[in-house]
């Protein structure tokens, strides 16, 4: 197993010399497994592992259990830590909710400790049962080959080095460490569909399907998505302008002269880009966009908060909507605060300031603002300084040192055009 594990993991590569890697560990068979397989892959590479628990706060016994594994990864020299979900839970939806909550403290935390690299215990049976739901959900080919072995976000290198190994050798691999586990109730409770799917087993199974089926499946899909992100890419070099001021602006070709699944997919990011959002909108509701588009932009139209529209010389614009827009944020003396999901406003006087959205000050907006359309300047942010000025920062893009410099030498605030989804995804990789 480890031999294995060790292939896997090089394919995933490069890593840095003395690589350091965290580990989202429950406490389940899964995790554990994984925890012990990538202790070895770091231990043979002078590196260094963190398993990070997440505490949802849903069940009583969740702390105790946190703590078992502390128990237990120490045992095998596992540096662990703890993270708590805290505040108000939602009534609904609470699986999604609790999914992106731990996500979103597990990138945190290895942001904070400088980790690059946060491995995930995803293995066949989950590909397959995502491939299920997905195709039940009218899904395309990137929701169908969606649970990628290497998938590169703005924070860290997303891992998922169990995605050809069945759950019941990660149970014989425990066992023969000697290493018992937790069940996670919820894993058996009706009220969620992958227990159901896994209750019709044998219905599917006499059809046909199976795990090593639906794992291949997965992986030709994965070819498919990685050849369309390619060619993606290369079109949104050729069609797409992203501007600082958190807008695109698309040439008309692309909704005619283009086939129906790239244009779907650049338009798709544009979406993501501008409106803000850690994923891309609905396929179906995409695809109705194009659609009313090729037919005519006419007045416009919104979708996943944002505002498409004709531009002045023929190329069609995307910018944010602005009833989405955030509307404030506290914004203390040096902070660097993430604003709407598009911008990181950095404070760069001592004061301490509230960001808001241009449309709320016309007035401060500069003549080359003004030059634009009002759909573009409304959603700019704009920082009031407990002074009572509004200052209005400079716009750049994130990767641009020398502007960022030059940006702290001539305003109190600065910023940087960062939308959490990429307009280029990384490609698809299929191990």
């Amino acid at each position: 197993m480890i031999a294995e594990f060790t292939r896997t993991m090089d394919l995933l590569g490069p890593f840095e010399p003395s690589p350091r890697v965290a580990v989202g560990v429950s406490g389940g068979a899964d995790s554990l497994a994984l925890c012990l397989l990538m202790k070895a892959w770091t231990d043979g590479r002078n590196g260094s592992l963190l398993a990070l628990t997440v505490d949802h706060g849903l069940r009583h016994e969740a702390a105790a259990e946190a703590d078992q594994v502390g128990v237990w990864l120490k045992a095998h020299g596992i540096e662990h830590e703890v993270l708590r979900w805290e505040g108000a839970k939602p009534a609904s939806g609470i699986q999604a909710e609790a999914r992106d909550a731990r996500y979103r403290l597990l990138t945190e935390r290895c942001h904070a400790e400088g980790i690059l690299h946060l491995a995930l215990a995803h293995h066949r049976q989950d590909q397959a049962e995502t491939l299920l739901l997905r195709l039940a959900r009218g899904s395309g080919v990137d929701g169908l080959s969606d649970m990628a072995a290497l998938r590169e976000t703005g924070a860290v290198r997303l891992l998922r080095p169990l995605l050809s190994i069945a759950p019941d050798r990660l149970r014989a691999f425990l066992m023969e460490a000697g290493q018992p586990w937790i069940e996670d109730p919820s894993n058996r409770s009706q009220a969620y569909a992958r227990p159901r799917l896994r209750g019709m087993a044998e219905v599917l199974a006499a059809e046909g399907w199976s795990a090593e089926r639906a794992a291949d499946t997965a992986r030709r899909l994965g070819r498919a998505r990685a050849a369309l992100e390619n060619a993606g890419a290369g079109l949104a070099a050729a069609a797409v302008d992203l501007w600082p001021e958190g807008c695109v602006l698309l040439r008309s070709e692309l909704l005619h002269d283009v086939q129906d699944e790239l244009a779907l997919r650049v338009l798709s990011r544009c979406l993501a880009v501008v409106g803000g959002g850690c994923y891309c909108p609905k396929l179906e509701a995409v695809e109705r966009l194009l659609h009313s588009l090729r037919k005519g932009v006419g007045r416009g139209r919104t979708l996943a908060g944002c505002r498409v529209m004709a531009y002045r010389d023929g190329r069609l614009l995307i910018a944010r909507e602005p009833d989405a827009a955030d509307d404030q944020l506290d914004l203390p003396p040096g902070a660097t605060i993430r604003w709407d999901g598009r911008f990181t406003v950095k404070s760069l006087s001592g004061q301490h300031g509230t960001i808001i959205r241009l449309g709320l000050h016309p007035e401060v907006a500069s003549a080359e603002l003004r030059k634009l359309p009002a759909a573009i300047c409304q959603t700019l942010p704009v920082v009031l300084r407990e002074d009572g000025a509004a200052v209005l920062p400079q716009f750049d893009f994130p990767h641009y040192s020398k502007h960022q410099d030059r940006l702290s030498r001539r305003a109190p605030a600065a910023a940087l055009f960062r939308p959490q989804e990429p307009l280029s995804a990384s490609a698809f990789v299929v191990v």
